[in-house]
C-alpha cells in the first residue's frame, strides 16, 4: 500500500497513463489489441540485419569477385622451360614457329599416350623433355619402336638407358671459354659451326659434337647414340628465346628438329608417372627406430598428463545463492591489487575508507571534507595536525613495504580515536 500524501511511483504513473491513441482502439474495439513482432518497419529491420553482417556482407563480395577476376583471365599461360607455346625468354616459341614457317607440322603433347598416338599417324621427329624425370625406362622404350628420329632433351639416366644405349652423363658444361666448335661431320652441327656454352654434357655414342677435354676424357653437348637414331641434345638453352639469336645456336635448332616434316614435342608431366600395382607402406620408409621411439614417447607423455594434470574431484551440489564471507572477499581483492601492482589505487581505498569511519565516529555532517576530518581528529586524539596531515591527506606510499607501514599507521590512529 501507497502511504498516504505519497505520489505514486513514476513506473506506476507511467503505467497507468495511456496514450490517446491507446484509449481510442480500447475504446473502439472493446479490448486491446495483441501486439505482434517487434514494432519497426521492414526497412529498419534490413537495415539492422544488414549492419550486423556488414563485415561478412563485404568479405563474401570481395571473394566473389576474385573469382570472377580468375576466371575472366582464361587459361593460365604457358610459363615451362622450353616449352613450344612459352614466349617468354626461357621458351621455345620463337624455334617452334619458325619450323611451322619452313613447313614443319611442330604437335606439342603433355601426356604419353598422346604421344603414342600421334607417333602413329606420320613418320615424325620426336623430341622428349623430361626435366623432372617423371619416366621409366619401360615407359621410354616403345617410343623407339614409332620412329627412326628422336631427340632427348638434357635427359636424365632413365632415358638414356631406353633410347640412348651407349651414352652416359658426364656433367654440366663449363661456363668460362668461348663458343663451342662443332668439330664433327654430322650436318646439322656442321652447319652451325659453333655454339654458345651451357646445358649438360655426355660421353659415348657414334659421334660427339662440340666436344671438349675434361680430367675424365673428352665430352659434348651433341651426341648421336650408337645406332643413329637417337640424338642427345644436352645444350637445351640453344632452343630458348633467349639464346637462339646467338653463335649457330638456330641453325642447329633447326637442323636437328626440322629433320622430317613432322615434329612431335613431348614434355612430360606427372600425369605420366608409373602408378604402383600395389599401395606402399608409408612405416616401411620410416627407420627402423621410429616406431619404438614415438611409443616411448607417447608413453612419456601419458605419465607427465597423470602427475601434472588436475585431479578434480567429484561434483558437489550447493544451494544458491552462496554466501561468501567478508574475510574472503577481501583478501581476494587484496590479491588482485598485489598482483596488478596497484599501490596507488590501494593506498587511496585505504585512506577513504578510514576517513570514511572516523567521520562516522566523530559525528560529522554528511558533507564534511578530508580537513574537517583532520580537524575533528586533532581536536579528539591530541596528536599534531601537521602529523594527521600527512596521514591522513598528504601520504603516497610508493612500494608495497611503504603501504603496509601506512596502513598499520591509519589502523593505530583509529584505534586512539575510536577507543577515546
Amino acid at each position: 500500500m501507497t502511504p498516504t500524501g505519497t505520489a505514486p511511483a513514476p513506473a506506476e504513473a507511467g503505467n497507468r497513463a495511456e496514450r490517446p491513441a491507446d484509449r481510442a482502439e480500447v475504446n473502439a474495439a472493446g479490448t486491446r489489441p495483441e501486439t505482434v513482432g517487434d514494432g519497426g518497419s521492414v526497412w529498419s529491420t534490413l537495415r539492422n540485419r544488414l549492419r550486423r553482417w556488414s563485415f561478412w556482407l563485404v568479405l563474401l563480395v570481395l571473394l566473389c569477385g576474385v573469382v570472377a577476376l580468375e576466371l575472366l583471365r582464361g587459361p593460365a599461360a604457358d610459363r615451362a622451360d622450353l616449352s613450344p607455346g612459352n614466349a617468354a625468354p626461357n621458351g621455345a616459341k620463337a624455334v617452334a614457329e619458325v619450323l611451322r614457317q619452313q613447313g614443319v607440322q611442330v604437335v606439342a603433347t603433355g601426356s604419353l599416350q598422346e604421344t603414342h598416338d600421334q607417333l602413329q599417324a606420320a613418320d615424325a621427329t620426336l623430341l622428349v623433355h623430361d626435366p623432372n624425370g617423371y619416366l621409366a625406362a619401360d615407359q621410354l622404350e616403345p617410343l623407339k619402336q614409332q620412329t627412326d628420329h628422336i631427340v632427348l632433351l638434357e635427359p636424365g639416366f632413365e632415358a638414356l638407358r631406353a633410347l640412348a644405349p651407349g651414352v652416359r652423363a658426364a656433367g654440366v658444361v663449363p661456363g668460362e671459354g668461348g663458343n663451342l666448335p662443332a668439330g664433327c661431320t654430322v650436318p646439322g652441327p656442321s652447319r652451325a659451326g659453333e655454339i654458345t656454352r651451357g646445358g649438360l654434357s655426355y660421353r659415348g655414342g657414334s659421334e660427339m659434337c662440340f666436344a671438349f677435354e675434361t680430367p675424365a676424357g673428352d665430352a659434348a653437348p651433341y651426341v648421336r647414340s650408337d645406332d643413329g637414331v637417337t640424338v642427345v641434345l644436352g645444350a637445351g638453352h640453344v632452343l630458348s628465346n633467349n639464346a637462339i639469336v646467338q653463335a649457330g645456336n638456330a641453325a642447329l635448332a633447326l637442323n636437328t628438329l626440322g629433320a622430317t616434316d613432322r615434329l612431335v614435342w613431348y614434355r612430360a608431366g606427372p600425369q605420366d608417372m608409373p602408378v604402383a600395382e600395389t599401395p606402399v607402406n608409408p612405416m616401411s620408409l620410416l627407420p627402423g627406430w621410429v616406431l619404438p621411439v614415438s611409443l616411448w614417447l607417447m608413453a612419456v607423455g601419458v605419465i607427465a598428463m597423470f602427475w601434472r594434470g588436475r585431479r578434480l574431484g567429484p561434483l558437489v551440489s550447493e544451494p544458491l545463492p552462496v554466501l561468501v564471507r567478508s574475510a574472503e572477499t577481501i583478501e581476494g581483492r587484496a590479491r588482485l591489487y598485489q598482483n596488478a601492482k596497484a599501490v596507488n589505487h590501494a593506498a587511496d581505498n585505504l585512506r577513504a575508507a578510514t576517513l570514511t569511519r572516523l567521520a562516522a565516529h566523530l559525528r560529522l555532517p554528511a558533507g564534511a571534507g578530508s580537513a574537517d576530518v583532520v580537524t575533528a581528529v586533532a581536536r579528539n586524539s591530541g596528536r599534531a595536525r601537521a602529523d594527521l596531515e600527512r596521514i591522513l591527506r598528504d601520504e603516497a606510499p610508493g612500494t608495497e613495504a611503504r603501504l603496509v607501514v601506512w596502513a598499520q599507521e591509519l589502523q593505530q590512529l583509529e584505534k586512539e580515536v575510536t577507543h577515546r
